[in-house]
């Protein structure tokens, strides 16, 4: 994935969003669609200089 690339899943369990942050990922929760799963995990990747 380039720097600055958005992963997002509807998968939103703490091992997923800690195994995103332990190789580099920043992640959030954030609220799902409406109607659909409460909630979704981005997870960026940073950009690198």
């Amino acid at each position: 994935m380039t720097p600055g690339g958005i992963l997002t899943t509807y998968c939103a369990k703490g091992v997923i969003r800690r195994l995103q942050q332990s190789v580099g990922f920043l992640t959030e929760r954030l609220p799902g669609p409406a109607n659909g799963k409460r909630e979704i995990l981005p997870a960026t990747h940073p950009h690198h200089k």
